[in-house]
């Protein structure tokens, strides 16, 4: 007789962050670095100091947008493609200021591990209000992020992941630590799954994606400033099923 055992742990982690592998790409910016030399605060402070010097007219205050970009292992700034038209037609000032940040500002900051320079995925929230007329000194947008909610809270979101995905990953027999990501976007529906590393199985992926389509909550998003924006979740799982036999 043969007993199989299960465990799968999520941990919930926030980031204001397509598999990029073979373009040696890393999904995100190592621990405690930023994309910017100086970091956040710096990078801010010039973006505000270049509109202003140039006097590009502010947007209005209901106006966010939030980039997603590539720096290079050479230090250059590539925009990802942002396919969520609509947002951008309704943020189009915001938009437009973004890009031309992103032209003009000088010094990227390549991601490094061990030594290595290596380009990595980052993104960031570019609120024109508060980086023209309302902009103060040490200012950083993700400090004035209210982070996305899961109805009844982390502990009803560890809960349901749990008893959607446990019988999946068991029948696959998946094994070892994993990451599911996926964005809430700003009416609160989940968008964008995948899970990385990648999982060599088309089967797998499919009923993995049909398990996800049928998580039916809707989050409250995130807010900036009382305005709803998108954010990026990421779930570190450690899932390992024992075989044990009698």
């Amino acid at each position: 007789m043969m007993k199989i055992r299960v465990l799968l742990f999520f941990l919930l982690i926030f980031s204001s962050q397509v598999t990029y592998a073979q373009m040696n790409v890393l999904e995100s910016y190592p621990q405690n670095q930023y994309f910017y030399e100086g970091g956040a605060v710096e990078f801010y402070k010039q973006a505000h100091e270049y509109l202003t010097h140039n006097q590009f007219k502010e947007c209005g205050e209901k106006e966010i947008y939030q980039p997603r970009i590539i720096i290079t292992k050479e230090g250059t700034v590539k925009k990802i493609k942002d396919n969520d038209t609509v947002n951008i037609a309704k943020n189009k000032c915001a938009f437009d200021l973004s890009m031309e940040v992103l032209k003009n500002l000088k010094n990227w900051k390549v991601a490094d591990v061990k030594g290595v320079k290596i380009g990595a995925i980052t993104e960031f929230i570019f609120y024109p209000k508060d980086l023209m007329s309302n902009y103060k000194k040490g200012y950083d947008a993700r400090t004035f992020v209210i982070h996305a909610q899961y109805p009844g809270g982390n502990k009803k979101l560890n809960e349901d992941f749990h008893d959607n995905f446990m019988t999946i990953f068991a029948d696959y027999q998946i094994n070892g630590a994993l990451s599911l990501e996926f964005y809430v976007n700003d009416k609160g529906y989940m968008t964008n799954p995948r899970i990385y590393p990648e999982i060599d199985n088309q089967n797998f992926n499919m009923n993995f994606l049909r398990t996800f389509s049928r998580l039916k909550k809707v989050w409250k998003p995130a807010l900036y400033s009382n305005i709803p924006i998108k954010q990026k979740i990421v779930y570190p799982m450690e899932f390992s099923v024992k075989f044990i036999e009698r």
